[in-house]
């Protein structure tokens, strides 16, 4: 059965932005929206859970700030979405015990021992939420240049020569009649994180790598063949870009053909072997480039430099977090925490089994 894996959310230059909030509005499952504070033991509780039903398909989303840590897990046949609902991505439930209920880990930790590591505490929460904010600040000015080489980029597109690539890839490889309603759904499987500009690669596709400098080509080129896949009826999983101020189209997958298209660029940089690689410069007038060429070569320079900067804040960011979650961890009872995720794990195969 399939395991897919992508990032709940992430920092962008306008602060967080999620792209569950599709998955989560769904009705048809029902969710458990943990509470609790750092280090009382959610993502261990959500990675249980999702062991505990290995055969059938399953999502995993992870967290940008840690990509180690689970956010949210959904399991497809159960209907279930077990998700962290704190900050900064808080759900709370719309339809208290009818489609959503609240799992509450701090019934678990020693108020009264907190209390007592209360100056330690404040002083780690608010350390951790300044280098966020320096992230984000980094993020926007990346973007700002970013966004400035973007539109160069579109000035100089030869969108006839791109149009009939899109053309001739699309017969290639959309071949089935149309069958129902095609859908786009937003799907972050790319974010900037304490390790790195990070993307998660979907390991059993068929893998296009898309190579452009300049990032205008590969966001039309992204839209045009969504679109095309959504009138075949098929799903156009979409992830967005980070480091643009606008809704830039990053990457593509259209799971039912399992194919995705991965764009690389000078910030994030993805070398894939074994993939079968687009060179996007042979879309852009070559003339136009050239004049803004030291425009252009600051742009990427500045962008990259930013974007370090920006992941630096977010590994001092763990650091803090990490500080502040051992003063959690010695408060918390996990052999409380460890019965709630039994009870948990219990509640939804008996459902399972009342069905049937």
């Amino acid at each position: 059965m399939s395991l897919n894996t992508y990032f709940l959310g992430g920092n962008t230059p306008g602060g967080f932005r999620s792209a569950f909030d599709d998955v989560i509005d769904n009705t048809d499952y029902y969710t458990y929206i943990i509470k609790g504070g750092p280090g009382t033991g959610k993502s261990s509780l959500m990675k249980k859970i999702l062991a505990a039903f290995p055969d059938e398909d399953r999502e995993l989303y992870i967290c940008s700030s840690d990509p180690d840590s689970a956010d949210a897990v959904v399991l497809k046949e159960h209907k279930v979405i077990v998700v962290d609902g704190t900050a900064p991505h808080v759900y709370d439930p719309e339809y208290p015990g009818a489609v959503q209920e609240i799992v509450n880990l701090g019934d678990c930790w020693d108020s009264e021992r907190l209390r007592s590591e209360k100056e330690w505490v404040i002083a780690a929460a608010k350390g951790y939420k300044q280098y966020h904010t320096r992230c984000r600040r980094c993020l926007a000015a990346a973007a700002s240049v970013i966004g400035d080489t973007s539109q160069i980029a579109e000035a100089a597109l030869n969108y006839s020569k791109l149009d009939g690539f899109i053309s001739r890839l699309s017969a290639k490889l959309l071949t089935q009649k149309p069958v129902g309603e095609g859908k786009t759904v937003l799907r972050r499987i790319s974010a900037v994180t304490p390790k790195g500009c990070m993307t998660l690669i979907p390991e059993n596709d068929t893998v296009y790598l898309l190579n452009d400098s300049y990032f205008a080509g590969t966001d039309y080129f992204l839209r045009s063949f969504a679109e095309k896949a959504v009138r075949k009826g098929l799903t156009a999983e979409i992830s967005v870009s980070a480091l643009h101020e606008d809704e830039f189209f990053e990457h593509l997958r259209i799971p039912e053909l399992n194919i995705s298209f991965i764009s690389s660029n000078p910030v994030s940089k993805i070398s894939l072997e074994e993939k079968i690689p687009v060179n996007f410069m042979r879309f852009y007038s070559k003339e136009i480039l050239s004049a803004k060429k030291a425009r252009l070569k600051f742009n990427a320079a500045a962008a990259s430099e930013l974007t370090e900067e920006a992941v630096k804040a977010l590994e001092n960011a763990k650091a803090a977090h990490d500080k502040l979650e051992e003063f959690y961890i010695d408060a918390v009872d996990f052999g409380k925490t460890e019965k709630i995720c039994e009870k948990l794990i219990a509640e939804i195969k008996s459902a399972e089994k009342a069905e049937e």
